[in-house]
């Protein structure tokens, strides 16, 4: 009897004990399988958080992306894409926000305020310009026009078609004429624009823009380049000028010429047109421009007292460029910065 039991009692011990292994293997198990998941979460996080340090600037906006669709469903709106950027506050110089700033991008018809700077130091605004069909026929296939006619304008009339429709037939006559006050003996309209073009390059490199050169008064060049930096500098200047905020403000721009006719011009900023869903009533001016796969735009932004201007150059389409500048008005709304 007491073999049995004894016998007994071992039996249940060993099958405790081996109950007791099993559980304890077990348990190793599965603390080894939440090690490993801890380090495998920790290897994830460290080599997104390398990949995002590695990236260049101008990808980190499409990372953001991919990574708010794969964790939200939907892409992150809010990003800004475009290439270059320098956002200053007016009333100190402050520069705000920057990106690349120094980085030579193409201008598109942003070249036509370049023009326009240096236009102001040849001619008086109320200067009669006839307006010949041999400068307004070199105007190429497909860009922006201001439906120059072969008649007179005044000078600040052509300035006003070159910054509110971006018309590229103005700048060309905008440049043949002042370029046949720099060079009286040239015999057409291309070599006056080539003698203007030539003296403005001089111009702009005297004047300290030493990262902009310019090819065609309209802009409308592949090889032209300039930087946001440049941008601010010459906007900067003329805004200092009434005329040219009270141009660049209007949705639409209605001129009077020498013969008491009109010509009304739509402006291409959506920011300025209050059927679009860009519209913004604190968006003061200034100018849009686009070539190829560039999408350029200029803002002068008022709020709570102070004015901001954006200078936001190479985003990818049409509408990028305006969701862009929305990003970079948000941060400005959303900032400590206006309190101060």
């Amino acid at each position: 009897m007491n073999l049995t039991m004894n016998s007994f009692t071992q039996s249940n011990c060993n099958i405790y004990r081996e109950v007791i292994w099993k559980n304890e293997t077990k348990i190793q198990k599965k603390k080894i399988r939440i090690v490993g998941a801890v380090v495998f979460l920790a290897l994830m996080i460290f080599s997104s958080v390398f990949v995002i340090w590695q990236m260049k600037t101008n990808e980190f906006g499409g990372l953001i992306d991919r990574i708010e669709e794969v964790f939200y469903g939907t892409p992150f709106k809010n990003a800004y894409n475009a290439k270059s950027l320098i956002l200053v506050d007016l009333s100190n110089d402050e520069v705000f926000i920057s990106k690349r700033e120094n980085e030579q991008q193409l201008p598109a018809s942003l070249a036509k305020l370049f023009v326009i700077k240096y236009a102001v130091t040849l001619a008086d605004l109320d200067s009669i310009v006839s307006a010949n069909y041999e400068a307004i026929s070199l105007t190429k296939s497909g860009s922006s026009v201001a439906n120059i006619k072969t008649k007179e304008y005044y000078l600040q009339n052509l300035f006003a078609a070159m910054l509110v429709p971006s018309g590229n037939d103005a700048a060309y006559v905008v440049a043949d004429y002042c370029g046949g006050l720099l060079s009286p003996q040239a015999k057409n309209s291309q070599e006056r624009i080539n003698a203007f073009m030539e003296h403005l390059n001089d111009y702009l490199q005297e004047q300290g823009y030493d990262d902009t050169v310019l090819y065609d008064p309209s802009g409308f060049d592949t090889e032209a380049r300039t930087t946001a930096l440049d941008l601010k500098k010459v906007v900067e200047s003329l805004l200092e000028y009434q005329w040219f905020r009270d141009i660049v403000s209007k949705s639409s721009y209605k001129a009077t010429l020498p013969d008491e006719s009109t010509q009304m011009w739509k402006n291409t900023n959506a920011f300025l047109d209050s059927t679009s869903d860009y519209y913004n009533g604190n968006v003061k001016g200034v100018k849009t421009g686009s070539l190829s796969d560039d999408y350029n735009l200029v803002v002068l932004y008022q709020q709570h007292g102070k004015e901001f201007l954006i200078c936001s150059l190479g985003s990818k389409s049409n509408s990028s460029r305006y969701d862009d500048v929305n990003y970079i008005i948000k941060t400005i709304d959303e900032s400590d910065y206006l309190s101060r």
